[in-house]
This record gives structure tokens, sequence and C-alpha cells, in this order.
């Protein structure tokens, strides 16, 4: 015992240290939803603050402390809480990257003041001496530094509970306009969490001062082991939190006692986030849900004509051919560059394409160059085989790394990818199969082919380029064919993409698999153009740069990657300043933060160059089309402009309406096979709320069935059971008399099941045409990955009949080539519907599907349920609030109450029966559905169907 005691006794002064930043982090996170991934940065500013005051200027450790803890913490805490509030609507991508960016300026900024060559040290400067414990010498120090994060914490729980402004901390996350009728400012609220998250910050940077020699990079990834105790708290729970990091502390100094030597000597600094790793890898799920807010929708980006595009290429590729004839002893910087390319392509797979947020692309660097080198050097395997195989060893690894993203939000993929680099190089970087443990730079030779010269600079240069090409080539085909519209569907919104029969799972696997090989297969050539490289190459937190730098730059593919690895590599070859690389760093970070504030400004390509571009190349009917996406219009939850008779009335729609359903003979368009969806005995829970009880039905094929209630009454939850998205706790849904309950919305899809959804479920990135093709092509994708990447011929012949067939369906042929963020309600409702109409489904759960449109447009939607049903045969069940609509096409209605069934029968016996008068039509709405005029569905406090929705969305 007292062998073990004085590394318990450091375990626990020093994981009461990551308690305490683990404390702040959590107490911010909650209360705006914003992850700080800075938060080690301003415990290195309070450091060298107080340093600076303490060392510096000579003032006393209590005065100096003070200024750097109790002044500092709060100020920095009120310029987050701006950046936070500027941010907030912002993507996870732009979150992630501004206060990735806010690191690197910090980091920058400290290294330009303060140089990189003089060593600084902290004395301790608490309490001196030691008392005895349990035949243990303790310092005085540890004793005051642990009673110090112990008290705070518990302070600041007790205070969560009890106070008045504890309790509105609480309620800003939930609903920050209701705590504003409460009379308490959401944003004095956030500023009083940050400050007091800035200010532990802070004070956790003056208590690791004492620790070891002031680095800023050391001092931000000793505060950042704090995020495995905040994962331990579930991101969350303040003394989970503090409680995780105490645990953390103690097994990472133990460690130090069992394991000095051998493949597990990396263990003790890798034990934080070992343990956040782990936790985002197996904790449950209901322990890891953050903040509940709403999902910034991504916009879509102006396209340069392809024309253009091949012309630009075709010019840029002439000049790279010609960069061995000036470059000089520059050539290997531009080698590297090319490589870093096929890095930063890598990178935007995952971040540009379908909203992934990677934070360890350069690990997978270091894991294909080291790969490289011991396959070709130790295993004599040929040059190119080897490279391959390098790839091939970082793929596994993606495949890990995307559990995280299938598991849970975005957030914590990040998190995962974050803590997982860290983790690879205190864990592995001085393992013997990959740098070995002397750090020395391992050889990476250049390929020999007796009838090609690339074994010099110059040839070896021109490799690198021809294999840069060809992955740009590559990404540039699936970006265009199936797998570039499954992934930024997955960006948009994956429920979507699940419910058109696409196993996403395998999607999220799939592009961390390509993202890995092809980020492995960068670093090997990049190794191989410098010779030798060791692990001092391959630092996790240049990830952060990479990140950075992914974000900001302008362009496609593959510009952006050619531009990022320009600017991150030649610039410094350029420039012989000794700062230009913290130059570079803070210029990056500025950047990053600047793009996520300005995320939602106008367009940087005006649409008059756009119209100008388009009259040029494609004529004035493109270069209408190009200004008619870019003009604003109505927010996809606006209301219409215009009311009339409880109804919205439009020009447009009444044009719309105008027009004849189309008559002809449907292309490939053949009756379904007969069937039903039936649900028995279907009960839904969410925590004490019954959302759904006993609930009883039918939906055959070949009719509308409809399924109405009051707001609240349970009918959202009943297809978000039916298809799948949430689990009953009892009951049983069946396709054809086959139970799948168990099975995901993805097979259900594949089963004949498609859905369109109350709050509605769009890609707003992709076209028109794009939004209605996965509906046709999402169940031949399915969950097969070589599906994912290719569509067959004639499968490309099927969905191109079958959403040219939808589109004319819903008359949208004029929009196809829009971009589906730039439509309006009424349209966009079209959209998802034709959607539907594409895929083989059977039976289809429309939920409101007329909300948004005017009363024209609604007779015209009913008139396109009618042929669908007439003509193919399908089944749907139609929740919807427009009685004219419900008398006009249901053939049978389901009246839900309470989430209860309290009428089966005819659209007619419905409105005549007095239990469901009063339980949701009342007199005076049957009369007016009676005379054909619709029912206008009432706004509603936060209901269970809400609720439902919003449990998906997480």
């Amino acid at each position: 015992m007292s062998q073990v005691l004085p590394f318990v006794v450091t375990g626990l002064t020093t994981g009461a240290v990551y308690g305490l930043a683990g404390t702040g982090l959590v107490l911010t996170y909650k209360t705006s939803g914003v992850f700080n991934f800075a938060h080690g940065a301003l415990a290195a500013v309070a450091a060298y603050l107080f340093y600076s005051l303490h060392i510096g200027q000579g003032w006393s450790w209590p005065m100096a402390a003070a200024v750097a803890v109790l002044l500092a913490g709060p100020l920095l805490g009120l310029v987050l809480e701006l950046l936070a509030r500027s941010i907030q609507a912002a993507s996870l991508a732009l979150q992630v990257a501004s206060t990735v960016g806010l690191l690197l300026v910090i980091q920058a900024v400290i290294v330009l003041s303060y140089g990189t060559l003089e060593l600084r040290t902290v004395p301790v400067f608490l309490a001196s001496g030691d008392v005895r414990l349990l035949g243990t010498n303790v310092r005085w120090t540890d004793i005051v530094t642990f009673a110090f994060a112990l008290l705070t914490t518990a302070g600041l729980s007790v205070m969560f509970r009890t106070t008045r402004l504890g309790t509105a901390m609480r309620a800003v996350v939930d609903d920050p306009a209701l705590l504003a009728l409460t009379g308490n400012s959401p944003a004095t609220t956030r500023r009083f969490a940050w400050s007091i998250g800035a200010t532990l910050a802070a004070a956790s940077g003056v208590l690791f001062a004492p620790l070891l020699p002031l680095d800023p990079v050391q001092l931000t990834l000793l505060v950042v082991a704090a995020f495995g105790a905040a994962a331990v708290g579930g991101f969350t729970n303040l003394p989970l939190t503090f409680a995780g990091g105490l645990a953390i502390g103690v097994l990472a100094s133990l460690s130090t006692k069992y394991f000095t030597t051998g493949p597990l000597a990396g263990l003790p600094p890798a034990l934080p986030f070992t343990v956040l790793f782990v936790v985002l890898l197996v904790f449950p799920r209901r322990y890891l849900i953050g903040p509940s807010r709403a999902v910034a929708r991504r916009r879509p980006s102006w396209t340069v004509p392809p024309v253009l595009q091949l012309v630009a290429g075709a010019a840029l590729l002439a000049v790279l051919a010609t960069v061995p004839s000036f470059a000089g002893i520059h050539l290997t910087d531009w080698t590297v560059a090319l490589a870093t390319s096929i890095v930063f392509l890598s990178l935007g797979l995952l971040v540009r394409n379908c909203g992934q947020v990677s934070l360890c692309q350069v690990s997978f660097m270091a894991i294909g160059a080291a790969g490289f080198s011991h396959l070709s050097v130790d295993h004599g395997l040929p040059w190119l085989v080897a490279l391959l195989l390098a790839g091939l060893v970082a793929v596994p690894v993606g495949a890990v790394l995307a559990i995280p993203a299938i598991r849970l939000t975005g957030l914590y993929l990040a998190l995962a990818t974050f803590g997982f680099g860290i983790f690879l190089q205190y864990m592995f970087y001085a393992q013997d199969y990959m740098f070995g443990p002397t750090g020395a730079g391992l050889d990476q030779p250049r390929p020999h082919l007796s009838w090609l010269e690339i074994d010099d600079d110059r040839g070896y240069y021109f490799l690198v380029l021809a294999m840069t090409v060809i992955a740009a080539g590559v990404l540039a085909v699936l970006d265009r064919g199936r797998l570039g519209r499954l992934l930024r569907g997955l960006g948009d919104s994956p429920t979507a993409l699940e419910t058109s029969g696409v196993t996403v799972s395998v999607t999220r696997v799939l592009v961390f698999c390509v993202s890995a090989f092809m980020a492995a297969v960068g670093g090997a050539l990049g190794a191989v153009a410098q010779s030798t490289v060791s692990a001092d190459s391959y630092h996790p937190l240049l990830s952060l740069t990479y990140f950075a730098l992914i974000v900001i730059v302008l362009g496609g593919n593959p510009w952006y990657a050619l531009t990022a690895a320009g600017a991150l590599v030649l610039i410094p070859s350029y420039s012989s300043g000794e700062n230009t690389a913290t130059i570079l760093q803070l210029v990056f970070g500025l950047a990053a933060i600047a793009t996520a504030i300005a995320a939602h400004s106008t367009a940087l390509v005006p649409p008059a160059v756009r119209q100008a571009i388009g009259t040029v190349l494609g004529g004035r009917r493109r270069a209408a089309r190009a200004t008619a996406a870019a003009a604003p219009q109505p927010a996809a939850d606006s209301p219409p402009a215009a009311v009339t008779d409880g109804q919205a009335a439009s020009p447009a729609g009444e044009a719309a309406a105008a027009a004849p359903v189309p008559t002809r003979p449907a292309a490939g368009a053949s009756r379904v096979r007969p069937g039903a969806l039936t649900v028995r005995g279907l009960r839904v829970r969410y925590g004490g709320l019954v959302a759904v009880d006993e609930l009883n039905l039918v939906a055959p094929t070949g009719r509308v069935t409809g399924l109405i209630g009051p707001n609240g009454a349970g009918k959202t939850t009943t297809f978000n059971a039916c298809s799948g998205l949430v689990r009953p706790s009892r009951g049983s849904v069946l396709l054809d008399d086959r139970d799948v309950s168990r099975a995901g919305p993805a097979a259900r899809a594949r089963r004949g099941l498609g859905r369109t959804f109350q709050r509605m479920e769009l890609f707003d990135t992709l076209s028109v045409r794009d939004n209605v093709a996965v509906g046709a092509e999402g169940t031949l994708a399915g969950g097969n990955p070589l599906s994912h990447l290719a569509g067959r011929p004639a499968d490309r012949l099927a969905v191109r009949v079958a959403t040219d067939r939808a589109l004319e369906l819903c008359d949208l042929g004029d929009l196809a080539g829009v971009p589906a963020a730039n439509l309006s309600t009424g349209q966009r409702r079209l959209v998802e519907l034709a959607r539907c109409l594409a895929g083989p489904f059977r039976i289809l759960l429309l939920d409101e599907p007329s909300a948004g449109l005017d009363r024209a447009e609604t007779r015209r939607f009913g008139a396109i349920l009618r042929r669908v049903v007439d003509e193919r045969g399908v089944g749907i069940l139609l929740v919807e609030h427009d009685m004219s609509l419900v008398l006009d096409v249901c053939e049978a209605v389901y009246v839900l109450d309470f989430g209860r069934l309290v009428f089966t029968g005819s659209a007619r016996e419905a409105v005549e029966s007095p239990i469901v008068r009063a339980a949701y039509l009342g007199d005076a709405l049957v009369e007016t559905a009676a005379g054909s005029t619709a029912v206008g569905s009432a706004a509603a406090d936060r209901t269970a169907d809400e609720a439902a929705d919003e449990e998906v969305a997480v």
C-alpha cells in the first residue's frame, strides 16, 4: 500500500485539475450547444499570463493568479460567448472549425510573443511543506489543489440545482425563448456560463503551470485530457465529470508505475484519450445525447460550369507540367504539395461532401508513411504493391473510426477522431512497426523502373502529378454518380436517406475507409519525396490545421485541395522567415473563425457574375437558370405571402394547379404487388409519456387511409414507429403479414415502405432532380458497399426513367436543376412527394403533405394521390389536417386522441361522429369541411409528435 499510495495521491491531484477543466467544458457545452475545442488553449493563455506577472514582473502569486484566473478567465469567456452566439446557427463543421481556429490563433500568438527557444518554468507556488498520511509524505500543494477543485465543483453543482441562475442555465439548453418569457435573458445566462467555464479553464492552466516547462502545445494537450473526463460525465453531468477526471488521473498515475517499458509504455499520457475513445465507442447512446437544438441546413454552393472547369484544369495541368523547369531547389516541396493535395481530397470527401468532421487525417498520413517504409524496406515488396498495401492498412482504422458516426451525432465523431490522433501518437509512434523507439527517420525508397526514369526528383514529381490527377479524376466521377448523391444526402438528411432504402451505416463506413486509404497513400507519397521522415512530421495537432484549411479554401474538387496544399507547403518553402509557419497558422485560424461567423452572409460569387459566365458558356437559358437558382426564395418553414379564407393563395400556385395532371401512360410504372401495412397493439413511450397506446390499424395497397387527430395525438410517433425510426415498447409492425418490428428504416424501405415527413427532410445541397433520384436509387444502393459506389447501366436507366416520371407527375420539370434549399415550402412538399413516388414503394406514409400548399395546389395534390393509387395500386397512409383533402381522397379513416384510437370508419362517418367532433373537429369545422374548405391546423405547443421528431433528428 505504501508503494501505491504516492501514485494515487499524485493521480488525485492531476485528476482534480482534469475534473475542474472538464467541468468548465461541460458547463459551456450544456448551455450553448457549442463544444469548445480551444478549452485547452484558454488554459495556456492563463498559464503564460501567470508566468509573465509572477516570474517576469515579480508580482506575488496570489495577485498574479487573481489576474490570470479571475480577470482574464471571465474576459475570455465573454469573447467566447460572443463567438458561440455568432456561430450557433452554423453547421457542425463550421462550429468545430471556429473553435479549432481559435486554438490555432492562441497557440500562434503565444509562440510569436514568447518564442520557443527559452525554457520557461514556474516554481511551486502554493503551500510549501508536506504532511504524513498513511505512511506517505503528501505535499500541501497537492492537498490545496485537490481541495480547491473539489470545493469548486461541489459549489457549482449546488448552484446549478438551487439558485435561480443555475435553473436558468439548465433551462436555456431546452428552450431559450421560453426562458426569456420568464424574465431571464438567455444571452446573459450564457455569458455567465461561458465566464465560469473559461475561468475554470484558466484555473486549470495556472494549476498545471508548475508541473512542466511552459509550452503552448503541451499545455493544450494536458487540458484536452479533460475531454475524457467530460465523456465519462456524458458531457452533461458535472459531478460525474469531476469523478471521471479523478479516475483518469489515478489510473494514469498508476500506469506510470506498472507500464514503464514495453508496448504499453505510452499508456500514461494516452490514458485520457483512451478513455475518451472507449466511451464514445461503447457507452449506451442514451447517455451521450448532447443539447437539443436545430441543425443548421447546409446551403448549396454555386458550381462553375463544367466547360470552364475543364479549360481551367487543362491550363493548370500545363503549368504543373512545367514546374521542374523552374522549381529548382523547391521541386521536392512541389512534389510534397501534390501528395498533400491527395490528403486534402480525402478530407474533403468527408467534410465537404457529407459533412463528417475528421480531426485525425495526419494520423492516417503517419500510418501510410510508416507502413510503406516497412513494407518496401523491411519486407522487400515492390514499390507500387507496398504503396497500395500501406493505404489498405489504414482502411480498418477508418472503419473503426466510423463507429461513433454510426452511433452518435457528428460532434462525437470529431471528438473520437481528435482523441484517436493523440492516442496514436502516444501509444504507437514509438513502436517498432511505426517510427521506432529512437525516433530516427524511416527510409522512403523511390521506385525503380528500367523503362521509365522516375527515380530522380524530376521523374518522381511527374509520377506524383499523375497519381494526383488520377485521384482527382476518380473522385470527380464518384462525386457525379451515385456515391456523390448518397454522400451529400448523408450530410443533409441521414433520416431521409435511410428511409429511402440506403443503409447509412454502410455509407459512413465506406466513406471513412476510402478517405483513410487516400490519406495514407498521400502520406506515403509525400514521405517518399522527402526520402526520410520521423514521428515529428506527423504531430496530431497538425490535423487541426488541415481541417481549418479544408473549411476556409474555396472551389470544388480538385481546386480546394490544390489551394490548401499550396498554402500549407509552398508558402513556407518560398518564404525564409523564421516565423512563417506560425504566421500561417495564425492566418488559417483567423480565417476559420471568420468563415464560421460569415457562414450565412451573401454568396462570394455575385449573381451578376454567375449570369455573365452562364451567358458566355451556355447561352441565355443557362444564365436564367443560374440566376433563378441564386435568387432568394421563401424559407422552408416560412408561411406563404398571402392568406385567403384560411388558405394561402399565390398566383404561382394557381397557375401550377391549373395545369392538368399528366395523363400519358406511365413509363415503366407497373402496378405494385398487393399487400398491407398492419399495426398491432402498438405502444410507444417517451420517458413517462405514453405517446401511442395500443394502436391497431391496417393500410392496404390500392387505397388511401387517413390517420387524423389533434396535435399531440401521436400521429407522427406512429409513423416513426412504422418506419423504424423509433422502437415501440410493445406491439408489432407488419408488412404483408411479415413482422418487421426489429428491422431498421432502410430494410423496411427496401420492403416497400416509403414516407414523407412533417418537418420536411430534403437534401438541400442537391438539385430537385437529384433529390427525386435518391428515392429511385436508394433501394438499389441498399446495404451493399459496391452498390453504393456506382450503379449498373440498367439501374441508371431505370433511375432516370423513374425520376423523370415522378418530376412530371408532380409538375416539377422546370425546377429540376434548382437546389432544393432555394424552393418555397409548397415546392419542397412536392419534391418530397416526388422522391417517394420515384421509389419502388408499395405503401407510402405521408405526414401532413399539404402543409404550405394553397387551395389550388392542394386540389392538384389530391388529384396526384388519386392517380397514383389508381394507376399503380399503391397504398397510402395519410396524416392530414386539411379535412377537405381527407374527405376527397381517403376511403377509411383512423382517429387518434392522446395516443389512443377513438374512431375507425369512412371519412364521412368520421365527420359525423360525436366522438370525433368532441376530440378533434368541432361542429363549425365539420360544416366548413363539408363545404370543401380546408381546415387549417392550429399552431400547437410542444407535443409528443414534435418530441418524436426531435429524437429522430438527434
